[in-house]
Order: structure tokens, then sequence, then C-alpha cells
């Protein structure tokens, strides 16, 4: 009986975790994130209202997060903050993993800042427009944990809120955009080198 081969169960994995459209080849990784181009599909709706259990990519407002300056001291700021557990992991892990959500217009400093709207970009998500109508981004580039027992109290007192999660399309997209940006290959280099 013939078995199947390390490579054929890693693309087996991942055209199940990551779902690819119609007419993309599954071996192409970055196919994953293209069906999601803009140019390719227009604009997706990425977030709705509230699903009736808190889940991954749920926004709540204002979450405090963290940074750090050039000398390395702290910086504290306030967010809208993206859920990056899994739905699973959200009664039963001690702390939630948070993303901040930012305003489009405050990156435009950045060199990528024309290509982020178009999700092309590792580093962030585009949602579109919400929260406050305009439009915003979720940085993967600065996750934070926080205690989700904490987390449970301010919404029960309501200092937090939930004020989006994510349509079907919008957590495929979250995903692949997180796997992208986290789970890709080494260059051969490195490769060769493990």
């Amino acid at each position: 009986m013939a078995g199947i081969s390390l490579e054929e169960l890693l693309f087996q994995y991942f055209n199940e975790a990551f779902p690819i459209l119609p007419g993309s080849s599954p071996r192409e990784p970055e196919q994953a994130l293209q069906q999601f181009y803009i140019e390719n599909i227009g604009v997706i709706q990425t977030v709705r209202d509230p699903l009736p259990e808190w889940s991954q990519g749920d926004i709540l407002d204002p979450i405090p997060f963290i940074d750090w300056s050039e000398e390395g001291e702290p910086v504290f700021f306030e967010a809208p903050g993206m859920i990056m557990n899994s739905t699973c992991d959200l009664d039963r892990k001690e702390n939630i993993v948070l993303c901040p959500c930012l305003m489009l217009n405050d990156l435009k400093e950045l060199s990528a800042y024309n290509d982020i709207s178009k999700n092309i970009v590792f580093d962030f998500l585009f949602l579109g427009k919400c929260l406050t109508g305009d439009e915003w981004v979720v940085d993967l580039s600065h996750p934070m944990t926080l205690p989700r027992k904490r987390m449970i109290a301010k919404i029960q007192e309501e200092s937090i809120s939930r004020k989006h999660s994510l349509t079907d399309k919008g957590w495929y997209l979250l995903i692949t955009k997180f796997a992208m940006k986290y789970l890709r290959s080494d260059d051969p280099e490195t490769m060769g080198q493990r």
C-alpha cells in the first residue's frame, strides 16, 4: 500500500486550511492571497455586525496597546483591536491575542501606503470603511496579549464593546494574510541550514 508523501500531505493541509478559489493553482501559496486582490474581484465586505458569540476576527474597542520607542521606552495607546485567537480558544485560554486597528490615513508616511488598500502588503489586513466610517487596517505586526478574564469583565461592564465580526470572506482573508506573514518558507539558504 503506497503512502502519501510529506509534500502531498502539506499541500493537502494547506488547501484545506486556506481554500483557494476555483481556477487558482493549489500549489502556489501566494495565489491564496492573490484571490483577494481588489483588481481581480473588486472590494469585498470584510466586516459585519457582531456575531452572537465573540469569535476570531472580532473588533473590540477600546483596547490598550503598548509599543516601544527607538530608545526602548514604552508608548501606550488605545485603539480598536482585532482578536487573533481561534474562536474555540476564546473560552479556554488564559490570554487573548489582539492586533491594533489603525486608520489608513494615519499610515501615509509608509512607502507601501498605496498598496495597503489593495491587501497586498503582508503586514496589514485592509478592512475598508468600518468603525468611524473611515478606512481601517489591522496591523498584524503588533500582536499583544491581554488576560481573558479581564477582557470578559470589561465587556460585561461595557467599557469595551464588540464593534464588528468578520464576514466569511473577511475571515478567509485574515487567515490567509496571517499565514503569509508568519508561516511562509524561509529563504533557500536558511532552509538548507535547518
